[in-house]
Parts: structure tokens; sequence; C-alpha cells
């Protein structure tokens, strides 16, 4: 295939426009430029030798082989910002202490006690702004400072001293959780 023959700018457009809708409807959050990365992904494995090449045989139209890649790369993604959040949510010792409360009580579904810790997290964060978004970037797979201080329009250096704070009450649900509601560090709540 004669790569030069091919209009770059219309393709790429094109995918931008696929890979923005498709996230919208798979429910991922993010931005025009999350669409764009998508995008230029998608054609940067087209090129790459490491990535399984295109056969026109398969599929004789680029832009849906294309499109295939982009769909790929959104399910890896939901995939992996799913447990991302999972992971962050799920603090090993805000678990530990939901298992311990809820051995003590009837079976819960599974997953109720992360819900629960969830719940007592955004309820101590309600009213601070900030705590809150960030909170819901990080439900959403944001994870990474640099692109949390964009997202929120925020310095770097507010995004780590957010983040410790987050650190802070996540602690505080899980004394909460094991039934210590101590207000020692300042940030628990009556």
């Amino acid at each position: 295939m004669n790569w030069d023959s091919v209009d770059w700018a219309d393709i790429f457009r094109r995918l931008v426009l696929f890979a923005f809708r498709r996230r919208q409807v798979r429910g991922v959050a993010g931005s025009l430029a999350d669409a764009e990365d998508i995008a230029a992904e998608a054609i940067r494995r087209l090129l790459d030798s490491d990535y399984a090449g295109w056969d026109p045989n398969l599929e004789p139209n680029l832009l849906r082989h294309l499109g295939s890649t982009v769909n790929g790369l959104i399910s890896n993604e939901s995939r992996s910002a799913r447990l991302k959040v999972e992971r962050s949510l799920s603090d090993p010792s805000v678990l530990r202490s939901a298992e311990r409360a809820t051995a003590s009580r009837d079976k819960m579904e599974e997953g109720d006690e992360c819900r629960q810790a969830l719940r007592l997290l955004e309820a101590r964060v309600a009213d601070d702004e900030l705590m809150k978004r960030l909170l819901s970037l990080e439900n959403g797979g944001v994870t990474k400072p640099a692109t949390q201080a964009t997202e929120l329009r925020v310095s770097v250096e507010v995004i780590y001293k957010a983040r410790r704070r987050l650190a802070r009450h996540r602690e505080a649900v899980r004394r909460e959780l094991e039934g210590q509601g101590s207000t020692a560090n300042g940030v628990g709540r009556a």
C-alpha cells in the first residue's frame, strides 16, 4: 500500500470523532484530546511492525480496520480504568476493615463493602470541591497527577497535596469501618 496516497488528515478526523463517540457510548469519561490520543495510537499501531499489520484481503476498508483498532483500545482502556478504580477505592486497609465489619453482619452482596467505603469517602470530601472532583477523576480512571492537574486546571503541586489529604480521608474511613471513628487527625466527622 502506498501510504503517501492516503488522506491522513481526513482519516484522523474521522477516527477522533469515532473514538469520542465510542467512549461516550461505553460511559468512559474523557475529552476530545483523549479521543485524539486513541486515534493517533490506532494509526501508530497500523504503521508499527510490532503490531499485526493491516490485511486488505480481510478488511479492504482502511478506515474500518482502524475503527476496529480504536474499539480494541477503548475496550482495553475501559477495562484498565475499571481495575484502577477498583484498586484506588479498594485500598487494602479499607477493604480489610470493611471485610471485618461485614463479617459480623448478615452476608452482603459481593462488592458492598467497597461501595460502603466509597460512600463514606464521598461523604467525607463532600464539602471540598477539589477533593470531590479529584475523587471523581480517580473513579473515572484518571490517576496520573499531571493529567489530573490538567483536567482540574490546577498545578501538579496542588494535586499532590490533595492526594495526601485524600489518603488521610481513606485512612479515616478505614478506621471508621473498624469502629474506631477517631477525629484525632482533624479530618474526622461527628
